[in-house]
């Protein structure tokens, strides 16, 4: 799908057209809370993680949007077994408003698809993150909280999307590689993207006691060389179910709620949810949109 930005204001009057919108936003009544899910590298079950999540907050009672960000790909819309009609990429061009394109997700989730095989997403312009923050902008009021699905590695699009968080939510696994590629993660995020806090949680671990030791191992570096704070929110096991809900396109809390990785993901839930988020976000999206502007700029 071709982007054209022909019609787009230049550099300066975009930064212009963003600070006016910034400034001009009310403080919003209720808070909001973002997290962006992330990781150092894919296959370590990001987006089964994201799409479950985000049902486990939407039967507990709150409005849930939760935004594909690994753009290109569509893994929240295959994992939940819908077909958008239409994906983020016709928001980005201009063709569509935000509203024909959020489509319908179980438990009255909201999902803002990123869509299969688009083209030219690798890497949002300025004019394309200006049409996202303010298409974004109006929909303060309808959620409670919003997940990002950020893609695998250290791209711009990972640092933009992260960055715009309260939090992120690191998912590693006790593969060598996974753990070396979150660091790298952390490490990027942390100096460049000015992300602080971090949740993590260890994926397809052996034991609670294997988690906890790479959950160790993971802040001893931090620690020593970053000035990120981490916080440890729980492991899952490695579990058979995790695949053929995948398979079954339904999310595993739903088709397998009594599975050992769907009542430990229970246990992860309650932990995020039930804790205030590391960040206040007293202004609503407005943080949201502060967070995007720096990046943009």
């Amino acid at each position: 799908m071709p982007f054209s930005n022909s019609s787009e204001p230049s550099g300066g009057d975009q930064a212009s057209s963003l600070r006016e919108m910034i400034a001009s936003e009310a403080m919003a009544a209720t808070p909001l809370r973002v997290i962006a899910v992330c990781s150092g590298k894919g296959g370590v079950g990001k987006t089964h993680i994201s799409a479950n999540l985000a049902v486990l907050a939407a039967k507990k009672g709150l409005r849930v949007l939760i935004l594909d960000a690994d753009l290109g790909l569509a893994n929240v819309e295959i994992l939940y077994g819908i077909k958008p009609r239409y994906n983020i990429g016709h928001l980005l061009d201009g063709s569509l408003p935000i509203d024909q394109i959020l489509a319908q997700g179980p438990h009255g989730i909201c999902v803002l698809p990123s869509g299969s095989g688009v083209q030219g997403l690798s890497r949002l312009d300025d004019a394309q993150k200006l049409r996202l923050v303010t298409a974004l902008d109006p929909l303060e009021d309808r959620f409670d909280l919003v997940v990002i699905d950020a893609s695998a590695g250290i791209g711009e699009n990972v640092m933009f999307f992260t960055s715009a968080a309260q939090e992120a939510l690191l998912v590693v696994t006790p593969e060598p590689t996974s753990f070396t590629d979150a660091y790298a993660t952390v490490k990027v995020l942390c100096q460049q993207a000015g992300v602080r806090h971090f949740s993590v949680i260890v994926n397809q671990a052996p034991s609670e006691a294997a988690a906890r030791d790479l959950y160790g191992k993971l802040t001893q570096v931090t620690e020593r060389f970053l000035s990120a704070q981490m916080r440890y929110v729980g492991w899952l096991p490695r579990d058979e179910n995790v695949h053929r809900a995948a398979m079954a396109q339904r999310p595993l809390v739903d088709l397998y709620p009594a599975s050992p990785s769907a009542r430990a993901l229970a246990v992860v839930a309650t932990k995020i949810f039930d804790e205030p988020a590391p960040v206040p976000m007293d202004g609503g999206l407005k943080f949201l949109w502060q967070r995007l502007f720096r990046e943009a700029r």
